[in-house]
């Protein structure tokens, strides 16, 4: 029988070099090179390759009546995983229609990432092979990676590859703004905070133009030099969209500050404070830059540049709020309004967990199997000593 598998060991050993071809990832590399002939090449095979889990391969547990075969013979499950069983030597897979099982020499495991979703504008819904669909809320975005696990048979030429496995890797949409605004109470500046697309935090500053200009129809806004805004609030998708189109809407508590005596007006206060309630209208992507824009310069490689279309977000928006004049009213009036049109863009988007945009590692690795590579390792160096080439 040992004779048997030892004439199965050629064919399989291409099989591997095939493989390892794609390259074996640094992060799999962490011990030094096995000291064969004292090369630096940076191909030499590891000490240790870092097997995923323990070194042992994907098993799966599959029902007689649920399993099948693919075209080139291998037992899969139904999520098309190779079916793997223990053997004395190890572990053996059963081909179709063979009664003595095949070793199984190596597993490895190629992931690659798929996609980036955020759901910014609500639910996205995305379908798996089978037709289900995996759901990510709004306010959240997913880090989609595809992985395809490679296994190499004894004796068999091509490797099973099999159906590609989705996963998918959630995170929180946190965003940071830089706007401006024109309106009743000034040129303002803006920053501003969104959590998950649903809670928000700002703080408004600027000039107030009204400061000093005569009128009781404008008091307090007029005593004043500088506006200050300070709020939190809440944000919603889609409100009237038939008739506007895709949007967001905002209500939140505000409370406007006013310093610097700009009428200089000893009977007048100079510092002013009013609380209120805004409602905003939020329109997206108005401004005509490409979707596959970060900032203010194009966006890189999608290889080195995970960030999805809608990373990044540009703003117009309309706020009227109202304001209570406790300290003033009962001269000036109690209610107040305020108006305003501006401008946002996030400095800072979501955080995107990281990840290598491809990348292959052990899952298992037979002693048997490593020992034919090592001695091709060996092999490999006399032909390069007898061509007088480098390492």
């Amino acid at each position: 029988m040992e004779s048997l598998r030892s004439t199965r060991r050629l064919p399989a050993a291409i099989a591997f070099v095939l493989v390892i071809a794609a390259g074996i990832p640094a992060s799999a590399q962490e011990a030094g090179p096995v000291p064969l002939t004292g090369s630096n090449s940076p191909f030499e095979i590891p000490e240790d390759l870092s097997p995923e889990a323990g070194n042992l391969p994907l098993m799966s547990e599959v029902p007689a009546d649920a399993l099948r075969y693919d075209d080139n013979g291998f037992p899969e499950s139904p999520r098309g995983l190779l079916v793997v069983g223990p053997d004395p030597a190890g572990y053996s897979v059963l081909m179709r229609g063979v009664e003595f099982p095949f070793l199984l020499y190596a597993q490895f495991a190629n992931r690659q990432r798929d996609a980036v979703f955020l759901a910014r504008d609500g639910m996205v819904q995305d379908p798996l092979p089978d037709g289900s669909l995996v759901n990510i809320p709004y306010g959240y975005g997913a880090l989609k990676t595809t992985t395809a696990y490679i296994s190499v048979v004894e004796g068999l030429v091509l490797p099973h590859v099999s159906d590609n496995q989705k996963a998918y890797q959630r995170f929180p949409l946190r965003d940071v703004y830089l706007g401006a605004s024109l309106g009743v109470t000034g040129l303002l500046a803006e920053v501003r905070y969104v959590e998950r697309e649903r809670l928000l935090g700002y703080a408004r500053v600027g000039w107030n133009f009204l400061g000093g200009v005569g009128g009781v129809g404008l008091a307090p806004l007029n005593y004043s030099a500088l506006s200050v805004h300070l709020g939190a609030g809440v944000e919603f998708p889609g409100l009237l969209e038939n008739l506007i189109g895709q949007n967001h809407w905002s209500v939140s508590a505000d409370l406007y500050l006013g310093f610097g005596d700009a009428d200089r007006n000893p009977a007048t206060t100079a510092t002013v404070w009013m609380p209120g309630a805004f409602f905003e209208l939020e329109k997206r992507g108005l401004f005509g830059w490409g979707d596959r824009w970060a900032g203010f310069g194009p966006q890189g490689d999608y290889h080195d540049d995970a960030r999805p279309q809608n990373y990044h977000i540009r703003t117009l928006d309309a706020r009227v709020g109202l304001y209570v004049d406790i300290q003033n009213g009962q001269d000036t009036g109690w209610i107040k309004v305020d108006a305003a049109v501006g401008f946002r863009y996030n400095v800072v988007g979501p955080r995107i967990p990281e990840h290598p945009f491809k990348e292959t590692r052990v899952v298992y690795l037979s002693e048997e199997y490593l020992q034919q590579v090592l001695h091709q390792r060996e092999l490999r160096e006399q032909r390069m000593k007898q061509s007088g080439a480098s390492p």
